[in-house]
């Protein structure tokens, strides 16, 4: 019965220390490749190109919109709200692509996290290899300011991003 624990344990830590690593490679529109090392930086409609080891997808930035619809339930402060829209197209990975607001973390001009806000947006769908797909996602924003950082993880276990992506409206 010890040998099977120990088994079963020894399988668990394998399948975690493997199938939690996971490198990616973020390149512009002109293919240059750049290293997750040094974050490179994008604007809106930029096209960001991400290698893994699992295959290869681009995702841009296409706008921002501020809303002024606001959720009577929900108890989040949003002076403002906006939305963000994006689109992802899935080149070569073999498993379906899948890229939605948890991918982001989202800063305002003064670095303050933004949260998410539940208001009436088009969600992100599940592609598989050769499909596009286009979404939104909606943030709270309680800044003066015309101007967010959106931090991109490929992995959103990830300590550091993947790209950064400035917007200025």
């Amino acid at each position: 019965m010890r040998k099977v624990k120990f088994l079963i344990v020894l399988c668990l830590g394998i399948i975690l220390i493997t199938g939690c690593s996971s490198s990616a490679t973020v390149s512009s529109s002109s293919n240059e490749e750049k290293e997750i090392t040094s974050v490179k930086n994008y604007g809106i409609n930029e096209d960001m190109y991400v290698t893994t080891d699992e295959g290869k997808y681009r995702l841009k930035i296409t706008g921002i919109k501020e809303t002024k619809e606001r959720n009577e339930y929900s108890d989040k402060k949003a002076n403002r709200v906006v939305i963000i829209s994006y689109e992802y197209e899935n080149i070569s990975l073999q498993d379906d692509l899948y890229v939605s607001e948890m991918s982001f973390k989202v800063y305002d001009k003064e670095g303050n996290a933004l949260e998410t806000y539940p208001v009436t947006y088009k969600y992100a769908d599940s592609i598989g290899t050769g499909r596009r797909a286009s979404a939104e996602m909606a943030f709270a924003l309680n800044s003066e300011t015309n101007y967010i950082e959106l931090e991109y993880y490929d992995n959103m276990f990830n300590s550091k991003s993947d790209c950064l992506i400035k917007i200025e409206w």
